[in-house]
């Protein structure tokens, strides 16, 4: 009987413990960002896009100095080596690119994804989740002190819980999806324990899902292979190479050092035309 009872009253807090080990927002937001690295990185990666029985490769070589500071080269492979070559710079909220010799900046796209693998700041990060209504807007705020152990008290988030994704416990941060729902309501999945984002869905339906963690270094964790899924398209990425670089490149993040024009004449007569270009203009 009393085996009974000791099992009943340890099932009845169960969920009470595990409420008591969901980490606040600010303290999830600031491990995930420890784990951006520092300084100046380059990262080469394939992106691989497939429609119907064709597929296109795809190389982007990426010098990353922070969620808003990158430039991106993208090659393309075998035949498209000569016919088909992107250059773009992103820099305070801008992304710069080079058509007919001549430099011009625009808004960053909305749905620039790159920027969730690379945010240092957790209160950027906070304010940026805000803006794609995944958390709230005083997310990041930190939590009166209480001055009496009376005031103390478990008081939980609501837009914050456990899930399981890509095969281990995250953080899922934002309101989780009702049953009777077909669209999936944002979100991002924060690994248990390891801090790094494993899944991503925006208010457009856009998800993308990371994989495979590897440590880098100055501190960088970045995955190894990431799937883009929007509409009927899919896009997967898998890394080549993650290197730290000297803080001298600081300059190649200056509009003045692009120097290639857009080359989009490769992909013209191709299937997977209209993918490859929503890609890189809207994601990229």
């Amino acid at each position: 009987m009393k085996k009974i009872v000791a099992t009943l009253a340890l099932s009845l807090l169960c969920p009470a413990l595990s409420l008591a080990y969901i980490l606040p927002t600010r303290t999830i937001l600031q491990k995930t960002s420890e784990n951006a690295g520092s300084g100046i990185y380059a990262i080469e990666q394939e992106v691989q896009f497939t429609t119907g029985e064709e597929t296109i490769m795809v190389k982007e070589t990426w010098l990353v100095d922070s969620d808003r500071t990158m430039r991106l080269t993208v090659t393309g492979g075998k035949d498209l080596q000569s016919s088909f070559k992107l250059q773009f710079l992103y820099n305070g909220g801008q992304k710069w690119s080079m058509v007919d010799g001549q430099r011009k900046g625009e808004k960053l796209p909305e749905e620039f994804l790159e920027r969730f693998l690379n945010m240092r700041n957790p209160e950027i990060f906070a304010n940026t989740l805000a803006h794609f209504k995944i958390v709230p807007v005083n997310a990041f705020h930190k939590k009166p002190l209480p001055k009496a152990a009376a005031e103390i008290k478990n008081d939980p988030e609501s837009w914050v819980r456990f899930s399981r994704t890509g095969g281990v416990v995250n953080y899922a941060l934002g309101v989780a999806t009702p049953v009777d729902q077909e669209a999936g309501s944002p979100g991002i999945w924060i690994q248990q324990d390891e801090f790094v984002v494993r899944k991503l869905r925006l208010p457009s339906q856009v998800e993308m899902s990371a994989n495979n963690y590897n440590n880098f270094a100055r501190g960088l964790s970045y995955p190894r292979s990431r799937t883009i899924r929007w509409g009927n398209n899919t896009v997967t990425i898998r890394l080549i190479s993650a290197s730290a670089r000297p803080q001298t490149a600081v300059a190649l993040f200056q509009p003045s050092s692009l120097d290639t024009n857009l080359k989009w004449d490769g992909i013209n007569a191709l299937p997977a035309k209209d993918v490859v270009t929503e890609f890189y203009k809207r994601f990229r």
